[in-house]
């Protein structure tokens, strides 16, 4: 098959990060079948490795420049528009040309997009089959920053994408032959969401299905953790990490509300907690307060920081879809700790988690004191993902989709 894959930014193979979703996606394609591979720069150091690596295993790569997190004249022109401000920004003119002049001299059978905000570039290409596969449901991500946003200025602001990315959530399965979404939970939420749209309601409920992302479990690996040296200092600390992007605004809450709310409860205990992302917002750089609170920014590896490291904690508020971070650090045996919302598109009540689920301060402090306080079965974290989350599994029920069109929509 001749695959279109549109992705917002291209994968960094060499960051852990970028061996979860999307690269185990386009590798395992691209061994399997002819893949055009078509993404935005953002002027990152990785991505000319990034490039290269997929120009070698791809029919071709092709690229354009994006725009920046906040674009004033982006966010302007969204202003006026149905569209909402992330799709304005990940939709380029240059590329939407490039996959046009593609499509011309190599006309796909498969049609895949990466989350919502890329769906315009399927919108007028012609396939025998058009997958857009889902990483959040992105309506519920606004909704519960809206609900935890204390400036009314910012949360009016909220609630107007909110219901800009909920219609277009709503209108752009319609171009497309299936809806894969990221976990169970946030099918449900297109579900329940999609039962305000009669127009388009039975022709989502038709079309939509979870596929469970893939991580590259040869990444963390126990010959490689062999040589992951202790990013901590020698100190008798018990050491918690929060990984992410810490210029996201879930991650930014969680941040917070675990410095401030949970962090205090645990005062009498030797602990330290670490920060480890890129891009930390100012106010999560004005948290760093050694040795208890460090903010690393970005760091050329993370697995050294799960591998040494007593505990990772997710203290999330605000979100959806699956939390990859759980995925990263139970692929390399560290426990977790979580707030239901987390970690609620990982489990289910016949599929129950290996970690530990806590909501208030309180709760959540007492999960951290007892995990600590307990023996670690490392392989048994690591078995859990491999057997939900293995690449080959991914991309074989992603083929099945493709293999598998339904009737196209004549709207």
């Amino acid at each position: 098959m001749r695959i279109f894959v549109f992705v917002p930014q291209i994968p960094y193979p060499a960051k852990s990060g970028g061996r979860i979703v999307t690269c185990p996606l386009v590798e395992e394609l691209s061994r399997l079948h002819e893949v055009h591979l078509f993404t935005l720069t953002h002027g990152e150091a990785e991505e000319k490795a990034g490039i290269d690596h997929f120009s070698n295993l791809c029919a071709g790569v092709y690229t354009a420049p994006g725009t920046s997190r906040i674009d004033i004249p982006v966010l302007g022109r969204s202003f006026f528009s149905r569209y909402p401000y992330k799709v304005h920004r990940f939709t380029s003119r240059e590329l939407a040309q490039k996959a046009a002049r593609a499509a011309e001299k190599h006309p796909p059978d498969v049609i895949h997009c990466q989350n919502f905000y890329m769906a315009l570039y399927a919108r007028d290409l012609a396939a025998r089959c058009k997958v857009l596969y889902q990483e959040n449901f992105e309506t519920l991500l606004l909704e519960r920053w809206c609900a935890n946003a204390a400036n009314p200025i910012l949360r009016r602001m909220i609630q107007i994408e909110a219901r800009r990315t909920r219609n277009f959530e709503m209108e752009c399965p319609v171009w497309f032959d299936w809806l894969a979404t990221i976990s169970g939970a946030d099918e449900m939420h297109y579900r329940q969401a999609a039962e305000m749209f009669p127009g388009t309601r039975d022709l989502i409920h038709s079309r939509i299905v979870t596929v469970r992302p893939g991580i590259d479990l040869s990444y963390y690996t126990t010959r490689q953790e062999q040589s992951l040296s202790n990013p901590f200092p020698p100190r008798a600390m018990k050491n918690l990490v929060f990984t992410g992007m810490f210029g996201y605004e879930a991650n930014v809450d969680g941040a917070v509300w675990m410095v401030k709310e949970i962090m205090p409860l645990l005062e009498r205990e030797n602990l330290s907690l670490w920060l480890v992302g890129q891009k930390p917002a100012d106010t999560v750089r004005a948290l760093h307060n050694p040795p208890w609170i460090h903010v690393t920014g970005a760091v050329e590896d993370i697995r050294p920081y799960l591998h040494h490291a007593d505990l990772s904690v997710v203290p999330l508020r605000i979100g959806g879809g699956i939390r990859l971070k759980i995925l990263e650090a139970l692929a390399m045996g560290c426990q977790v700790v979580s707030t239901p919302v987390g970690c609620e598109g990982l489990w289910s009540q016949e599929d129950p988690p290996v970690w530990s689920i806590a909501e208030t301060p309180a709760d959540f402090a007492e999960s951290i004191r007892a995990c600590l306080h307990q023996e670690v079965d490392r392989a048994g974290l690591r078995r859990w993902v491999s057997e939900r989350f293995s690449p080959t599994r991914f991309i074989d029920e992603l083929t099945n989709l493709y293999s598998c069109s339904t009737l196209k929509s004549t709207t």
